[in-house]
């Protein structure tokens, strides 16, 4: 079978089923995996929640323009946290901080920064890209189809010759090295402002806009998390819901039918604009526990931005579902939020 879903597939959105549906017919593609946050993306023809694999060719353009975007967590011991987060004291200033850590910032849309909690840990946990370089990267791929495969999306897999992989794998170690980045300088200002206690705080990262290029062919991830033996990766599941970290179960058959993937995130239930309808109809009791709990992010009119709304849990499917659907996962923890900082590009 060519299309394994690790979801409902009856509940896939028309506009994203067809584009699948579309990309399937393609000769030069081989097993396509499709996970629970599937959903349409106008730019290329394949839907965002996807991996698949070819052998003879490439598709150099399917992850956009910010390849390497991934998410990363440092871990700390609850034992090692001194008191919660004041966020009327120093939301503001984490804010500031955290424009300050890169010269190009987190990115808009669903990247983020949050302070997050579990029964046994603390998190920071970031998710963002390469930005600039993964610019100039798909400004190269555009190049490189102008000039060997006018018109169409795929290059023939002889062009990815070693210094085109070598320069690629420097776009994913940029933007790795971005979240670790983002992660140690948080976890500096809380060792500053008394958080936490200085300990040996785990990390991890993982990437889910990625091409990898193996000896069997190249699997294409777009909007899906490359996993690796033993190693955790988070998958965000809103901003008001806080985070899956799940790892592989390396023993489960299915693994392989995935392609070493997941989902990247629990997918909306509701489009952006539909989000904003849903908030509109709450009643006023239910809106303002979210002011209460999110007082942080309210604008100076004492609401939230529409930007703020469109990534409350409300938006995204139950959390419940991509366990249920991913059975080559393993549950390690899960997290509830304690403060976010979104919107930070330059």
């Amino acid at each position: 079978m060519k299309t394994v879903y690790f979801t409902d597939s009856s509940a896939v959105e028309q506009h994203a089923l067809q584009s699948l549906l579309t990309f399937e017919e393609k000769e030069n593609i081989g097993r396509i995996a499709v996970f629970p946050d599937i959903h349409y993306c106008s730019e290329r023809a394949i839907p965002v929640g996807v991996a698949f694999q070819t052998t003879e060719v490439f598709y150099p353009l399917v992850t956009g323009k910010d390849m390497g975007c991934g998410v990363a967590y440092l871990r700390i011991p609850r034992s090692e946290a001194l008191r919660p987060f004041d966020k009327a004291r120093h939301f503001r200033a984490l804010e500031r901080e955290v424009h300050r850590m890169t010269d190009e910032g987190l990115g808009g849309g669903n990247h983020f920064l949050s302070l997050e909690l579990s029964d046994q840990y603390l998190y920071i946990i970031v998710h963002t890209g390469s930005r600039n370089l993964g610019v100039y990267m798909y400004q190269e791929n555009c190049r490189l189809l102008q000039q060997h495969n006018p018109g169409q999306e795929w290059l023939p897999v002889e062009l990815a010759t070693p210094a085109y992989r070598r320069a690629y794998a420097r776009v994913l170690a940029y933007a790795a090295s971005r979240r670790q980045e983002f992660v140690r300088k948080t976890y500096d200002f809380l060792l500053r402002n008394h958080y936490v206690v200085a300990g040996t705080p785990a990390f991890a990262d993982s990437c889910h806009n990625l091409l990898e290029f193996t000896d069997s062919g190249v699997i294409h991830r777009k909007g899906s998390t490359q996993l690796l033996p033993d190693n955790e990766v988070v998958i965000p599941l809103s901003m008001s819901r806080g985070s899956l970290i799940v790892k592989p179960n390396r023993w489960h058959t299915a693994l392989e039918k995935a392609l070493w993937s997941c989902a990247h995130g629990a997918g909306r239930q509701y489009s952006r604009t539909d989000t904003l309808k849903f908030w509109h109809s709450l009643k006023k009791a239910d809106k303002d526990e979210y002011r209460q709990r999110f007082s942080e992010l309210l604008n100076r009119q004492d609401d939230f931005d529409s930007s703020i709304l469109q990534e409350f849990d409300f938006a995204y499917k139950d959390s419940a579902a991509l366990l249920a659907t991913q059975p080559h996962l393993l549950r390690c923890d899960e997290t509830q939020p304690i403060v976010t900082v979104k919107f930070t590009g330059v």
